[in-house]
């Protein structure tokens, strides 16, 4: 079995060397007084006009993405004009990934022979992050997953998914939340089944990242999956 750390693969002593078994750390109860998150600050303009449960691709627009969209663009503009370090979270929209992305350009934190951002998390002004779920659904579930996929904020376009797919493997997203390791074991095992996202990046962004950020982890869960 082998430990996968935000930078190293170590085999972990008295295990078979050739199995396909890994293990990896991932923060839960994450706190910190520089985290905004989205899904929170969304519930205020929920849209209870919408009859989504005569179609349930409408909970997309209950909590709308030019309404997340507008709240992002407005806390991370303060935010830089106060010269105050945040991480957004439960990030959904191509268009945040975009602002992250033309910001970080401009601070030069893109690196032309890794092809990839290296940000470095202690300075970087802001940091963003994604819901597993929000990687794992889009509105093509709707038809088969109906209520059970009516979380904040709501599950958005297939374009948009690939895009924060991008983002987590460029660098420009730096933390993937987990709600219940033991609820969402298979949410996690297909990133890694399906080679979405490589070994090391998603031990960076399910715990390394959150502590170099400069966040709190409350509990470290311990999983282990043989890929």
């Amino acid at each position: 079995m082998k430990q996968i750390l935000s930078h190293s693969i170590t085999l972990i002593p008295d295990t078979d060397p050739l199995d396909n078994r890994y293990l990896f750390r991932i923060a839960t109860d994450i706190a910190s007084p520089i985290i905004i998150d989205l899904a929170e600050l969304l519930k205020e303009f929920r849209n209870d006009r919408v009859e989504f449960r005569n179609d349930y691709k409408l909970w997309n627009d209950v909590y709308p993405g030019e309404k997340e969209l507008e709240i992002f663009q407005n806390i991370s503009e303060k935010a830089l004009a106060e010269n105050r370090k945040i991480h957004i979270i439960n990030c959904t929209l191509r268009e945040e990934v975009q602002i992250i992305r033309e910001l970080y350009d401009g601070l030069g934190y893109f690196d032309t022979k890794e092809n990839r951002f290296m940000v470095p998390f202690s300075e970087a002004p802001i940091t963003i992050g994604v819901n597993i779920r929000n990687l794992a659904y889009s509105t093509k579930d709707y038809k088969s997953k109906r209520e059970s996929i009516c979380f904040i904020p709501p599950p958005r376009e297939p374009g948009h998914v690939k895009t924060l797919f991008a983002a987590i493997n460029s660098g420009v997203i730096s933390t993937l939340g987990v709600n219940d390791p033991t609820k969402e074991e298979q949410l996690l095992k297909e990133l890694l089944d399906t080679e979405k996202i490589n070994l090391t990046t998603f031990s960076q962004i399910v715990y390394g990242n959150f502590q170099e950020i400069g966040c709190q982890v409350g509990r470290v869960e311990e999983w282990h999956v043989e890929l």
